[in-house]
């Protein structure tokens, strides 16, 4: 373990080994499986598929299938393409979950969405369907089945991969009416064709799909976007036109505390009146999956949503601060945000920032603590966080220190 890990999670390489000898070991906890060979492939995607970031501008791309059919696998059947199904469900099935899945695809330009071909074509199809669908997939060379995923900090465990030759949808497509009308709007921005799907009730991992498959946005600007990317770009642009309704709410007359645990990620978000402002500390606990000491990192906002990345809690920031614009826009108040997520090493594989964002959103669909003062709300979180003084001496903290509103006094 090297004092990087931290930064680079797996998926920078800034200790120059390849592959990551930590994910390697969390591949190695998994039971495994009998393996064999497959050179095509007729099985059901969940919907699901995938674009790659590596050789950008010209990406990877296609469909992902399952290889055995659902009521084979040991694990609870996926009813849509959307991790939050698993929610709840123990880490070992989580990690092992998209083991059994395989992506074929061939590298295209990200500005392909401009005159896709068949293989694009399906796998939009694929990223338009509201639940599973059969496809066929044939392969340049046999795709070894059955060995163990391989993980991303960003998003859910992915099975093999390979280059496909032909790619076919074979089963019928159900495809949500405003999700058809949206990605045939040739003139409509993508954070307004967002804006549109949140309101008809899909779900973020169907928009993000559709953005990363290059089927949002305007006709002649539209492009793959990859996979980890458009999670992140759909949290980011969902959660800041949420900020822009919730900015308009009176404010929070109390200070709130929400809690919530999975997977040894435990949660604690404090919500207090005054203007906007956003904190994320993340506390990675000794013996958990990047650091054998210990670290907290922490990314904030002020006013307004943050323009720069933020670079030390990556997805999950933005994964979190939807969670919490989602609460204080459903109560119609304003406010400021203060959250801690301490990781365990229970937390041994990364399954994605989709968990982040189940958590908070549990953690909101309980009672809230009540307290008079940040300070009063700080006292209780404190003794409960593994890095208490960090959370005193945090920035959100001395801010509100130097504020004059009197909730604060």
């Amino acid at each position: 373990m090297f004092p990087e890990c931290i930064e680079c999670r797996g998926t920078r390489g800034m200790c120059g080994i390849s592959p990551c000898p930590l994910l390697a070991d969390i591949r190695g906890r998994l039971p495994a499986a009998a393996t064999s060979s497959v050179s095509e492939l007729v099985g059901p995607s969940p919907p699901s598929l995938f674009v790659g970031r590596y050789g950008y501008p010209k990406v990877r791309t296609g469909p992902s299938a399952a290889w055995l059919a659902d009521e084979d696998a040991d694990a609870a059947p996926l009813v849509s393409g959307d991790p939050a199904d698993l929610f709840g469900r123990p880490l070992e099935e989580v990690a092992a979950r998209h083991a059994n899945l395989i992506t074929g695809g061939s590298a295209m330009s990200v500005e392909s969405p401009r005159s896709p071909d068949a293989m694009l074509e399906t796998t939009q199809q694929i990223a338009m369907a509201e639940s599973s669908v059969d496809i066929e997939l044939d392969f340049a060379k046999p795709i070894m089945v059955g060995m163990n995923p391989t993980f991303d900090s960003m998003s859910t465990p992915l099975g093999p991969s390979g280059e496909v030759l032909r790619a076919e949808v074979v089963g019928h497509v159900s495809i949500p009416r405003k999700v058809d009308a949206v990605a045939n709007e040739d003139d409509l921005l993508a954070v307004d064709a967002m804006d549109e799907l949140t309101e008809a009730s899909i779900g973020e991992a169907q928009i993000s799909r559709l953005l990363s498959s290059g089927l949002l946005g305007r006709e002649g600007s539209r492009k793959l976007v990859p996979t980890r990317w458009s999670i992140t770009a759909t949290d980011d642009m969902l959660s800041k036109r949420l900020w822009e309704r919730v900015r308009e709410h009176p404010s929070l007359d109390k200070v709130l505390v929400y809690e919530a645990t999975y997977l040894d990620n435990i949660f604690h978000i404090i919500l207090t009146p005054g203007l906007w402002a956003f904190h994320m500390l993340e506390a990675w606990t000794r013996g958990s999956v990047w650091t054998g000491t210990g670290k907290v990192l922490g990314d904030w906002e002020d006013l307004k949503p943050r323009s720069e990345y933020a670079h030390r809690i990556t997805g999950a920031y933005y994964s979190a601060r939807l969670g919490v614009l989602e609460q204080m826009d459903s109560m119609r108040r304003s406010g400021a945000c203060l959250l801690w997520r301490d990781i365990g090493p229970g937390y041994w594989a990364p399954v994605g920032v989709w968990l982040i964002r189940e958590t908070v959103r549990e953690a909101m669909k309980q009672a809230p603590k009540q307290f008079d003062s940040l300070k009063q709300a700080v006292d209780y979180v404190a003794p409960r966080v593994s890095a208490p003084d960090d959370l005193r001496n945090s920035w959100f903290v001395k801010r509100s220190r130097q504020t004059t509103l009197d909730s604060f006094e």
